[in-house]
């Protein structure tokens, strides 16, 4: 069962390099967010662990219930009809590549499908967050400019603004209006939006909700260097736009020509997939292309 199992590898390398640039994106920007400590006390400004120090249970909670509310609408619809569809799947793969153990590659394959749409889902919230949470900074910023607090600013951009980002403002300004503890208000909101950029946001503003300051200031320089950073980054996709893309595109062509292979030259698709001579070249392409993949996907992650 050598062969399937290199296949499924394969597969995960494919998936590896194709949502794997996110943890890099992620690293870059918490290495900025990451809070100083005074040189006077040596206290940090912002207890940044009751924000995100979370046990493993917990973060998996937390993906899951994520994931969850990441769906939209129809989630208790759409969630066992996705699953029924990656069975489907299974029956597919197994009885017209495989022709081995139907449960281990039911396994495998919800397992994979699995992964996928949680990856799918959070790079899906992750734009739509990125794309609205601009918007929702200079909703706040305007607002504090003209005089309001942060409390009151915060609630004007939940009744104004649509979408999940509005919802979570006014989430938080409900919350911070009934006197909840503001760190238990963030921890919340950061639970919900685990994004660098909006720890950095609720940073600041703890920061200058604890520590004082002029918030308009504060609030202007937060708004100029989520821009910036935002145009940094839209800048780096593209100018490894293409290296990206040729890098999907050539890590696919062996299992595409593979897939195509048991149509046009059916002999040869039996002699590589089943035959325990030709198994060898099956892995060895398998091997190759994983971890010419892996490389490649080194290479990006250290664009900066």
């Amino acid at each position: 069962m050598i062969y399937w199992f290199s296949l499924i590898i394969g597969g995960m390398a494919i998936i590896l390099i194709i949502f794997g640039l996110n943890y890099s994106q992620s690293k870059n920007v918490n290495k900025i967010v990451s809070p100083k400590i005074s040189a006077e006390n040596n206290v940090q400004a912002v207890n940044l662990v009751s924000l995100s120090d979370v046990t493993s249970s917990e973060k998996f909670i937390r993906l899951i219930r994520n994931s969850y509310y990441q769906i939209d609408t129809l989630a208790n619809i759409k969630v066992p009809l996705y699953f029924l569809f990656l069975i489907f799947i299974s029956f597919y793969i197994n009885n017209t590549f495989i022709h081995g153990s139907l449960i281990l590659v039911l396994f495998i394959v919800e397992v994979l499908g699995f992964i996928f749409a949680v990856v799918w889902l959070k790079n899906r919230e992750e734009t739509r967050f990125e794309e609205s949470f601009p918007e929702a900074l200079n909703m706040l910023s305007g607002a504090v400019s003209s005089g309001e607090s942060i409390i009151h600013a915060i609630i004007f951009v939940g009744n104004s603004l649509d979408g999940k980002v509005g919802g979570e403002f006014k989430r938080m300004g409900d919350q911070l209006q009934l006197g909840e503890p503001v760190d238990a208000v963030f921890r919340k909101s950061c639970s919900r939006f685990p994004y660098p950029s909006f720890q950095f946001f609720v940073i600041t503003i703890r920061t200058s909700m604890q520590r004082g300051g002029q918030l308009k200031d504060v609030m202007t320089r937060l708004n100029r260097l989520m821009f910036g950073a935002r145009a940094i980054e839209k800048k780096k996709m593209a100018l490894t736009s293409e290296a990206r893309a040729s890098a999907k595109i050539v890590g696919a062509i062996p299992f595409i020509f593979l897939f195509m292979l048991q149509f046009l030259s059916p002999e040869n698709y039996n002699y590589v997939m089943f035959n325990p001579d030709g198994r060898p070249i099956l892995y060895y392409v398998v091997i190759s292309e994983s971890i010419g993949i892996f490389i490649i996907w080194l290479l990006m992650k250290g664009v900066k």
